[in-house]
Order: structure tokens, then C-alpha cells, then sequence
């Protein structure tokens, strides 16, 4: 059933578990979503990028996920994942998201708070969630939203998020849910992650009723240390590198037993798909920390 992003994040504050939030850009990774939340009967997010209209625009995904949402068989909200143009916003409005993330991180922070704070007065009449970022998310992929090009990884704790600075933001804004950066980096690690469990539960203790915490990242974390945030407050939990590069080897093989002989793309999706299936819900099962 499709619902609002804040109807989802209600239920994950009163069980104590994060819902996963996977980017779907095509019918495969859609269909690998649907198929796992519906086999642990567990609510999830659907997500669309403006970085990924080169791969699939959204006048053409926005369709299929809001159908597939309607007919699954567990609450699913459909989301933008990562706006950072407010046409692009609006575009999103009348295709049926309903919830949006307005990435205005890269901006300083009174125009961050400014400019979310409109656009949640401008959506929040037509039941449409808002998620926001504060404090900087590194990237370690080409073509991640905000800033587009590689990050520096030496030292993440200049990218950290203020709990003080993070509480006034989500009781000036209104927003449903806060992406807040504690050791996480978009796409794959250099070593192994050390998230600050503690700053968590600082912003955590100082957020006001109504607004989530979100951890960008999920790829890669480990499941002690990805369970530890979702107990510190952690309530959403964006995954999708380690799905979407899951295939690839498997594919690889395929290709290569063949020798030389024709692969039909069909059976290549198909196991694509069962692949991302697979490790969906192994990612859920960590989120949902023992529901």
C-alpha cells in the first residue's frame, strides 16, 4: 500500500527499528525491493535520485513505483532521494511521491534551514513527508548529490553533524526526517567505518517529537555497528551500493561459463534480480534490530 514516508518512521519510533530506503532505478531493483519487504513483512521506502535520471527519467520510474507501491502488500512509501532543484521538486509533487528529500546541505546553514523550511510549509498541506540533510555527507562515488566528485576521506569528523545545530534545525524547519552524517560515506569504504554511536544518541536525545533520524550509507557499515545506530535512533537507513554492485560478479561468471556462447539478457536479469532480492533482505534484517 503506498503511504507518507512520516506514517512509516510513526511505526519504526514506536518498535525501535529503521526502515530501509533503496534507490530503484530500474525494473529489476524495483521488483528485487518489492519482492523482500513483502517476504519479511516489513514496510520500506522506495527511492529515486535526480542523479540517477541518466539511467531511467522519472516521468518514466515515478509510474512503476508508485503502481507497485499500491499493490504491495506492505506500506510503501515512494521518495525522492537527494532533490536538490526545486522544479525538479515540484515535478516530483504531481508524479505522486510522497515523500521528498531537499538536499540544500551544500548551501550554509541559514540557507539550508531557509529553503527547507518553505518547502516543507509548501508540501506538508498535501501530505507530502520532507527529509533534509545537516552536516556534510562524503561521497566516495562519482556522481553522488551534493557535490559531485570525490571527497576527502582523511578525516570525516569535519563532515560531522552538530546535535546542537541539528536540533534547532528540525524545530525551525518542521521536517519529518533528518539525515545526519556520523561516520558514513556515500558508496564504498576506505577501511573500516567508525560511526560515533554516541553523537546519535546526542541528536537523538535533543530531537523534537516528529522528526526521524536517518543514516545515509548503509552499504557496507557491518551489522554490529549498523544495529548500535539504529538502537542510538536511527529510524531510516538508505542502502544501495552494495545491492546495485551485488550482480555484477555473479553475471561475470555466468558470461564466462558460457564460453563464447549466446546469453540471453533475460536469464541475466532475472538472477540480477534475485541477487539484489537477496541482499535487500539481508539489509533489512539487520535494520529492523529484532522487531
Amino acid at each position: 500500500m503506498l503511504v507518507s514516508l512520516k506514517e512509516i518512521l510513526k511505526d519504526c519510533e514506536c518498535h525501535k527499528y529503521a526502515v530501509g530506503s533503496f534507490n530503484t532505478p530500474t525494473l529489476e531493483t524495483l521488483r528485487a525491493v518489492i519482492h523482500a519487504a513483502e517476504g519479511l513483512g516489513a514496510p520500506v521506502v522506495l527511492n529515486h535520485a535526480e542523479n540517477e535520471e541518466e539511467v531511467i527519467p522519472i516521468e518514466v520510474i515515478a509510474p512503476l513505483m508508485t503502481e507497485y507501491a499500491k499493490n504491495a502488500k506492505v506500506p510503501v512509501a515512494v521518495h525522492i532521494d537527494h532533490g536538490e532543484t526545486f522544479p525538479y521538486l515540484m515535478k516530483a509533487v504531481r508524479l505522486g511521491f510522497t515523500s521528498i528529500m531537499y538536499d540544500c546541505s551544500n548551501l550554509p546553514h541559514g540557507q539550508n534551514m531557509e529553503k527547507v523550511k518553505r518547502f516543507v510549509e509548501l508540501v506538508h498541506p498535501l501530505g507530502i513527508s520532507v527529509e533534509a540533510e545537516i552536516g556534510a555527507m562524503p561521497n566516495n562515488m562519482a556522481g553522488c548529490a551534493n557535490g559531485h566528485e570525490k571527497s576527502d576521506l582523511s578525516n570525516l569528523e569535519k563532515y560531522f553533524t552538530d546535535p546542537e545545530e541539528a536540533a534547532d534545525f528540525a524545530k525551525q524547519t518542521g521536517v519529518d526526517a533528518l539525515a545526519v552524517s556520523f561516520g558514513t560515506v556515500h558508496g564504498s569504504y576506505e577501511g573500516e567505518p567508525k560511526l560515533d554511536i554516541e553523537r546519535v544518541e546526542r541528536i537523538k536525545a535533543l530531537m523534537p517529537e516528529g522528526t526521524a533520524l536517518v543514516m545515509h550509507g548503509g552499504s557496507g557499515t557491518g551489522k554490529e555497528q549498523t544495529r548500535a545506530a539504529v538502537t542510538a535512533g536511527i529510524r531510516k537507513i538508505n542502502y544501495f551500493t552494495a545491492m546495485d554492485t551485488a550482480p555484477a560478479p555473479v553475471l561475470f561468471e555466468v558470461i564466462k561459463r558460457a564460453g563464447g556462447e549466446p546469453v540471453h539478457y533475460g536469464r541475466l536479469a532475472r538472477l540480477a534480480m534475485e541477487v539484489m532480492e537477496e541482499k535487500v533482505k539481508e539489509a533489512m534484517e539487520i535494520f529492523l534490530n529484532s522487531r
